[in-house]
């Protein structure tokens, strides 16, 4: 994943929550924009989570994003 593939989900209007999928098919949920930032460089993503922590990830580390459509079914972006 790079910084501009995840900004394409970020920036997407109107918004749609997603999933980052990390290593060992770990969800980290990402329900609003304002939950999320990236590193000036580009190399880091904070999530704020729901009990008020946070992650931090390296961004190639994410494996995949898997969108929440209003139906509820999800569809997952694989890493190129």
């Amino acid at each position: 994943m790079t910084a501009t593939e995840l900004r394409t989900f970020w920036r997407n209007a109107p918004f749609i929550p997603f999933d980052l999928v990390v290593p060992g098919r770990a969800k980290i949920r990402v329900p609003h924009p304002d939950f999320m930032s990236i590193s000036p460089s580009g190399r880091i993503v904070h999530v704020w989570l729901s009990d008020d922590d946070w992650a931090a990830l390296d961004i190639f580390l994410i494996t995949a994003i898997e969108t929440h459509s209003r139906n509820g079914k999800r569809s997952r972006t694989p890493r190129r």
